[in-house]
């Protein structure tokens, strides 16, 4: 009974998630494993990776020994990112995947299980093992000691991986263009990856926190992160700066003049001027129903056919797949360009944007500054230093209290109301919060900020 009451816990969005040793232990870990393991015929392979953090390391290698013994083997990536994992098991046909990392707004460890197209699996899927775990130790396989799966190691995928995300982008006009760009690659294996990656196509790279540090309850990136960022940038004269989400999907992308560029700033520009897309009007885009209407707007105005769908695990992707989609965009800040596959990979967005850059010979504030803007409502709060360090953990705490949803975008909550949502932003360049509602009924809009107001001034 009270390894089904952990088990609740584990479970969050459609997601295995809890921290560890206090609720996700060794043992569950081990557990899970041997049930993934036994949803494969013996001798399959699936490919297991991490981010740098001990306590990654720690329920991987228990994981791994559950799936040992069910006989099935096991391709071992260790420290990586997401993406890269995703792209290993398509690239040597493994029949699905599992990787553990801390998320940007929790505590605890994700556990995202993969198929074999690289697509993270659904919410459903992950119910049928999380049930399995209830009768635990019912329906797992033992193999006999001659029969234990194998672990082995994969040499040279990061070349493989960054060797295959080149292809698909105009190589020397990047490296003709002579940008210089500031990465923060918040202390996970993306530090491996983006600076070979950036210096293999001809950018000069400033690369910040690109080693192992201890996790911490604040979660990177964080504003202070972002404002050095933005700092170096303008300091260095840099024509970008990045900020990468700790598993490597995302990118948070600021302008030469140190400003963040929003989400749909990065939509519009990459429809606007990614020539892959261009060509490809009678195919749809992919979204979810949260996007800013005039991105939703712009997209129909550009000519392509919309659709919305809910930002499940591997939603999007599965979606990309059965509409042959030529893009796909979630509000979350994750981008899909399904010629590199049905994934958000934070390093081929990078690429994109450089690439945009180069061939327009312009800076990406220019690029976006004609887009249109939405109608909404702002208000900008003042708080104390002590606050903006961890305002994003104690307005989730508070938003739970209130039964309210909200979606994590690195420097920003995406707090969902009825009809309307607001995102709360710490500013840059002052201790203030930002507030900005957007819904087609404006006084929503404003009540939606006034509560808010409310929970951050009672904090």
């Amino acid at each position: 009974m009270a390894q089904n009451q952990k088990l609740d816990e584990l479970t969050f969005n459609g997601r295995i998630v809890a921290k560890a040793n206090y609720v996700f232990t060794p043992e569950i870990s081990c557990s899970l494993g041997s049930i993934h393991g036994s949803l494969f015929n013996q001798t399959e392979s699936l490919v297991i990776g991490r981010d740098y953090h001990n306590d990654s390391r720690m329920l991987k290698r228990a994981y791994t020994s559950g799936v040992m013994s069910t006989g099935v083997n096991l391709l071992n990536l260790g420290d990586c990112t997401f993406p890269m994992l995703q792209f290993t098991i398509r690239r040597f046909g493994a029949s699905g995947g599992v990787f553990f990392s801390g998320g940007h707004s929790a505590e605890g460890i994700y556990v995202r299980f993969v198929d074999a197209g690289g697509i993270e699996l659904a919410p459903s899927e992950i119910k049928k093992i999380t049930k399995s775990f209830n009768n635990y130790p019912k329906g797992v396989r033992r193999v006999d000691p001659s029969e234990i799966g194998q672990i082995n190691a994969i040499p040279q995928t990061t070349d493989i991986y960054i060797k295959s995300l080149e292809q698909f982008v105009d190589k020397k006009r990047i490296s003709k263009a002579n940008l210089k760009i500031v990465v923060d690659c918040s202390f996970s294996p993306t530090g491996k990856i983006t600076p070979l990656l950036v210096n293999e196509i001809g950018v000069e790279i400033v690369a910040l926190n690109t080693h192992y540090r201890q996790r911490s309850s604040t979660p990177v990136p964080n504003i202070n992160t972002i404002r050095n960022v933005a700092d170096i940038v303008k300091a260095s004269n840099s024509h970008l700066g990045v900020c990468f989400d700790i598993d490597g999907s995302r990118i948070l992308v600021i302008d030469e003049n140190g400003l963040e560029i929003n989400f749909e700033d990065l939509l519009m520009l990459f429809i606007s001027y990614d020539e892959r897309i261009q060509k490809s009007k009678s195919n749809t885009i992919i979204t979810t129903p949260l996007i800013p209407p005039v991105a939703k707007k712009y997209i129909e105005e550009s000519g392509f056919p919309i659709k919305a769908v809910e930002n499940y695990p591997g939603e999007i992707s599965r979606q990309i797949r059965e509409e042959r989609a030529c893009f796909a965009a979630a509000d979350t800040l994750k981008f899909y360009f399904p010629q590199l596959g049905p994934l958000s990979d934070g390093n081929f967005i990078l690429l994109k944007i450089l690439e945009i850059m180069s061939i327009q010979n312009d800076l990406i504030s220019s690029l976006t500054r004609g887009f249109p803007k939405g109608k909404k409502i702002n208000r900008s709060i003042p708080v104390s230093e002590d606050l903006i360090e961890n305002i994003h953990i104690r307005l989730r705490e508070k938003l739970m209290e209130y039964g309210l949803k909200y979606h994590d975008i690195l420097n920003e909550l995406k707090v969902i109301g009825d009809d309307v949502y607001t995102l709360v932003k710490v500013a840059l360049y002052r201790d203030a919060i930002l507030l900005t509602a957007e819904s087609e009924d404006i006084e929503k809009a404003k009540n939606m900020v006034a509560n808010i107001e409310r929970m951050i001034l009672d904090m």
